[in-house]
């Protein structure tokens, strides 16, 4: 089988794991959803007429072929804290976390491998070093005092920021960048050190190749050999840890979205988890399992652009 048919059924086959085992996982925790919705002074015959309604009362396949069913059709339950179709909320939550994290992708691409080359590109001279040092403090810096740091700065330096407040869209859409960007910068910041990290290390080892020294000999100019032969070298490595990251800021930052007090997805599933939310927690797992799955999918086909000889293997 060759490569992208071969990645596209593992994809398929992988989404269908994933799903049976979110479901089955949900179907042994402890607890019974009618009895949650009904309440403890529920009577047995109000709790068995309310399982025969949700479906509780079939065996666990065609529960599963219910639940999976809904799934495709975008129906994906009630959510029993909210009393609100579990899509809504997650489209809601959503319509935060996926602007927070694009932005949080673009401070990391465009801070990240610009500042990993010229830390690899001077990495013997003082500046380099200086630079060096303080990657490695940025990776040791949690976002969530980052987050704080940044509260304070906005808010108390700039006066153009109110914390605990997210500005919706539809009432202001640049007031909801600017609520978000704060955010993404605790998240991104961290994750630009270890990015710049990593080109940086990647950038030292490619450049004493024989092809660099070659095309050195050759005549040709600086420029044209680190940014078109060394850096396309470095771009698989790289490519792996920006899908690791991007699959870790989808998945919305609990710990930043707490700190600002964020509407997001980590926000929705602390939510989800405190009041045994099943519907709720059911389906932001399977969203956060087909993030991770898609995303690695995205990077095996980005492989493939990167070095197209990956296609022939």
């Amino acid at each position: 089988m060759s490569y992208l048919p071969g990645k596209f059924l593992t994809f398929i086959l992988t989404l269908w794991l994933v799903s049976l085992l979110t479901f089955a996982v949900f179907q042994v925790i402890p607890g019974n959803p009618a009895q949650i919705i009904l309440g403890t002074e529920a009577l047995p015959e109000q709790i068995a007429a309310l399982e025969e309604e949700l479906g509780l009362d079939l065996p666990l396949h065609l529960r599963y072929l219910r639940w999976i069913g809904g799934v495709f059709r975008g129906d994906l339950g009630n959510s029993l804290r909210f009393s609100q179709p579990v899509l809504e909320l997650l489209v809601n939550s959503l319509q935060v976390t996926l602007p927070m994290a694009g932005m949080a992708l673009i401070f990391i691409v465009f801070l990240g491998i610009p500042l990993g080359i010229v830390v690899g590109r001077y990495h013997d001279k003082k500046q380099g070093l200086i630079l060096s040092i303080v990657t490695q403090f940025g990776t040791a810096v949690p976002s969530f005092w980052l987050g704080i740091l940044l509260m304070l700065a906005f808010a108390q330096l700039l006066k153009h920021f109110a914390p605990g407040t997210f500005v919706p869209w539809e009432e202001n859409w640049v007031g909801a960048l600017f609520s978000l960007f704060p955010p993404a910068l605790a998240v991104a910041l961290p994750k630009v050190a270890v990015l710049s990290r990593y080109v940086s290390t990647a950038f030292v080892e490619e450049g004493g190749a024989d092809y660099i020294r070659t095309a050195y000999a050759k005549g040709l100019r600086e420029k044209t050999v680190l940014y078109k032969h060394l850096l396309k070298n470095i771009l698989i490595p790289v490519t792996t840890v920006m899908g690791l990251m991007i699959t870790d800021i989808l998945g919305g930052s609990i710990i930043v979205e707490k700190v600002f007090a964020l509407p997001g997805i980590g926000r929705l599933l602390v939510t989800a988890i405190s009041f045994r939310d099943f519907p709720l927690m059911q389906a932001i797992a399977l969203y956060l399992a087909g993030m991770v799955v898609l995303i690695n999918l995205l990077v095996d086909l980005a492989y493939c652009f990167i070095d197209p000889r990956i296609r022939l293997r």
